[in-house]
Formats: C-alpha cells, sequence, structure tokens
C-alpha cells in the first residue's frame, strides 16, 4: 500500500498511480493531494515543501517518464510564478523573470515587448504613463495584430491583471491560467467552488458557482431575440427593463425608449 506525507490513508498502488497520472495530466499541482481525505493543506508553506518533496520521488517511481516530467514542469512553473518577478510572455508563452521597476519586458525567445502590468504590447505612448492613464488615451495610430485584438476583446484578470480574451460563443466562465482565479467574463464575479462560497446560508454552496448581478450577460446570452426586443420595449433604462421584465423591481423613473435606440440607458444612473 502507498500512503503520503500529511494523511494516515493508505492507497493501493495501482489506484494511486491512475490517480496522480490522470491528476498530472489534466489537473493543476495545487489539486494532487490525497484522494481520500484532501490534505494536506498546500497553502500552508511547510506543509507544501515538506509533502512535496516526498511526493517527488514517489512520482519519480511510478508514473511513466512523460507524466513525471510534466509534473516537474508543472512544480516548477508554480514555484516560479510565486515569484513577483516573473512574467509570461504574452505570445509565445515563454516565462522569465523581469528585474525592472519601468518600462517594457523584453522577451528572450520571441523578442516581443509588452507591458509586464496589464500585460499588452508596448507601445511608445505607455512611456511615462500609467497602464490606467494608458487605456484613456487615443493611440496616436490605430494598433495592428495582436495589440487590435486585445484591444477588441481584452479581459483583465481582476486578480492579476493577465490578458484574456473570450472566443466568440465560448463559456462566460473563465479561469486565469497564471494566478488561477475563476471569474465571470461579463461582470468579473468571482466563481466559488464547492463549498467554498463566502455567502452564509447560499442554496448553491455544494456546486461551481457566481453570484452574478441581474444585468450580467451570463443570463441574458442564451435568451431568444424576441424575449431580448420585448424586455428592451418595456419603460425604464436597460436594466431597469429587464427588472420589470423578471418582476424584480417597478418602473426606474418612467424613461421610454426611442425608436431606433434599443439599448440605450436614457436615464436611471446612479
Amino acid at each position: 500500500m502507498q500512503s503520503l506525507t500529511g494523511c494516515e490513508c493508505a492507497i493501493c498502488p495501482e489506484c494511486f498511480r491512475q490517480h496522480f497520472t490522470i491528476g498530472v495530466k489534466e489537473r493543476r499541482v495545487a489539486d494532487l493531494v490525497c484522494p481520500a481525505c484532501g490534505r494536506p493543506d498546500l497553502a500552508d508553506e511547510a506543509q507544501r515543501l515538506c509533502y512535496f518533496s516526498t511526493l517527488d520521488v514517489q512520482l519519480r517511481q511510478v508514473l511513466d517518464a512523460g507524466t513525471y516530467q510534466l509534473f516537474t514542469q508543472k512544480l516548477t512553473e508554480r514555484e516560479l510564478l510565486r515569484d513577483p518577478k516573473f512574467v509570461w510572455c504574452i505570445q509565445c508563452s515563454f516565462g522569465f523573470i523581469f528585474e525592472a521597476e519601468q518600462g517594457p519586458a523584453q522577451c528572450p525567445q520571441c523578442q516581443q515587448r509588452f507591458c509586464p502590468r496589464c500585460q499588452c504590447p508596448w507601445e511608445p505612448q505607455h512611456r511615462g504613463r500609467s497602464c490606467s492613464e494608458l487605456q484613456l488615451c487615443d493611440p496616436q495610430e490605430p494598433p495592428e495584430g495582436l495589440a487590435a485584438f486585445l484591444q477588441e476583446r481584452r479581459i483583465a484578470c481582476p486578480q492579476c491583471g493577465l490578458s484574456l480574451a473570450l472566443a466568440r460563443g465560448g463559456c462566460l466562465h473563465l479561469q486565469c491560467p497564471q494566478c488561477q482565479h475563476s471569474f465571470c467574463s461579463a461582470c468579473s464575479r468571482p466563481f466559488h467552488r464547492k463549498d467554498c462560497c463566502p455567502e452564509p446560508g447560499c442554496p448553491l454552496r455544494g456546486s461551481l458557482h457566481g453570484h452574478h448581478p441581474r444585468h450580467c450577460l451570463f443570463y441574458l446570452r442564451d435568451w431568444h431575440p424576441e424575449r431580448l426586443l420585448q424586455i428592451l420595449t418595456v419603460r425604464g433604462g436597460l436594466w431597469g427593463r429587464y427588472g420589470v421584465a423578471m418582476g424584480l423591481w417597478g418602473d426606474m423613473g418612467g424613461y421610454g425608449v426611442i425608436w431606433g435606440h434599443y439599448g440605450v440607458i436614457r436615464g436611471g444612473y446612479g
């Protein structure tokens, strides 16, 4: 029987091999805990260091060479990401240490220049401006290529700021590949894993879920056009119209809809 550091569970050798083979290939390193009790607590640094130092030796003996190499690669990347100066190239995904306090980072593999904070391709007008200030200024030249794509579709991770993009028709639930933060790409609210919701008495605690505002695209995107059009013709602002149609609240201020301007809020701003 096999055992792991941090618990007293006994696991048969074949189950041990299959659990970690599948886990290494399909899950994060942080999920490679005991399949029976879910220990140890990898948020605790002392437990994490002790656990992985022993697990490395165990997996070297039971996994095939390719899977074990993948495990060591994931473990190395996890440790590197703990360094605040470690960044991923936005073009080729090569990772490196960027030690400068300001200015663009330049990937040593593909030579791509980008801002390590907002993860956008480097533009001359970024020099001397913060990332938020850059978003407010008009570019001297229209962006091209990746810069143009990110300008149109960029979704910033609410936790680390990594630039992400949602594929057309893609799921609104995003998980940042850099910090593993799970959030809604429409409203930026976090998704909570099973039994991890901070809301007391939440009826959805037993499943993966998020608490989206009622006007979030999460609720609206799969509605039929006829239903959306009906909502847009109800009196009130866009979100007010949605609330009226759903019976959530009354008319918000009595603002009507101008023909040809569906979706434009005429009033009701907070």
